[in-house]
């Protein structure tokens, strides 16, 4: 089931049992409390008629006592168990599970909803080849699989929930965000009140990538791309700051190294691409590349030089070949890179 399909269906009043699956953790708890609004709008009511449960054992006796329980002074319940670790369960357990679901179709007033960890359930390779669970699971319950959000999708979220705040921000600045702070919507959503907070403090009407800069957390990522730029404006000082908080940050070195190693694939893709004539959109349609990134990595290209970006992804994967080793100092490898090209 497709998330906009339980929307409609929340919207009917229709009752269901679903999985809640997938690693955007910020939209199953959007949807489970638009089902808690509908479904139990009387607060007085709620301790009759919404039982949450967790754990990553699922208790089908509990479970089974509080679906035959009718609901009180109303249509409708909820039920909801938070975290099953489904993968982890035995035969009987998964067994137990089904059964669970088919039964609960013979109570209609029930709402029951699996609230499922990102990495409790194997999906498979949706939509081709969904795993044997995914498969068995699917017809039984209405499962919702909440993806993480394309840049496109999420921009127009942020824009949503800044025009809600009363302050504007232009796709660009948006994309500067997400670049800055990453794809995860409970993060986004933390950065946007900060955000939101400074406009305010500062009578500002709308944001820009220098409000996103100087207020948003960055990823390592983002600190990856400042310590690639930094090598690019050759500023000895700057990069070894970087990666100096990185590792007082105990920062893990290799994951330092592979933000490095992609960073540097990127460049060398964006330099090879401009070499062949192709602007900024094409380059970021071509390589699915946030466009923001995009512009940054063509003024990094043009101050460093194809040749120079060339040998820095040549050295890094020298490095990563001698990192693999348990006696390697992963840190001073780092640390002799850019002794060399810097």
């Amino acid at each position: 089931m497709e998330v906009t399909e339980l929307k409609a269906k929340i919207d009917r009043g229709e009752n269901g049992v679903y999985l809640f699956v997938g690693e955007e953790e910020y939209l199953k708890r959007h949807y489970l409390s638009l089902l808690k609004k509908k479904i139990v709008p009387d607060e007085f009511l709620e301790p009759f008629n919404y039982a949450l449960y967790d754990g990553g054992e699922i208790d089908f006796g509990k479970l089974l006592d509080v679906l035959k329980s009718p609901p009180m002074m109303a249509d409708n319940k909820l039920i909801v168990w938070k975290y099953p670790e489904i993968d982890k369960m035995r035969e009987k357990g998964r067994d137990a599970l089904e059964e669970f679901g088919n039964m609960c179709k013979e109570y209609p007033y029930a709402t029951v909803v699996f609230f499922v960890g990102s990495d409790a359930f194997d999906l498979g390779n949706l939509p081709k080849k969904p795993s044997k669970l995914y498969t068995r699971y699917a017809k039984v319950f209405d499962i919702v699989n909440f993806r993480t959000s394309t840049d496109a999708q999420l921009i127009s979220w942020l824009a949503r929930h800044l025009d809600a705040e009363g302050v504007k921000a232009d796709a660009e600045t948006l994309r500067a965000l997400l670049f800055r702070s990453g794809h995860s919507m409970d993060t986004l959503a933390s950065e946007v009140e900060k955000l939101a907070a400074y406009a305010k403090a500062n009578q500002l009407p709308c944001i820009t990538p220098r409000e996103v800069e100087l207020v948003a957390s960055s990823t390592i990522e983002c600190d990856t791309f400042a310590l690639s730029n930094a090598i690019g404006e050759r500023n000895h000082a700057l990069a070894f700051r970087v990666l100096s908080q990185m590792k007082l940050e105990r920062i893990d070195p290799l994951v330092v190294l592979g933000m490095l190693i992609r960073t540097y694939t990127e460049l060398l893709s964006v330099s090879t691409l401009m070499k062949e004539g192709k602007g900024a959109d094409e380059i970021a349609s071509l390589t699915k590349i946030n466009a923001y990134k995009v512009k940054l990595a063509i003024t990094s290209v043009k101050r460093s030089g194809h040749e120079r970006i060339f040998r820095a992804t040549k050295l890094l994967g020298e490095i990563d070949a001698k990192a693999k080793s348990y006696t390697a100092d992963t840190y001073a490898l780092l640390e002799r890179f850019l002794a060399v090209v810097l």
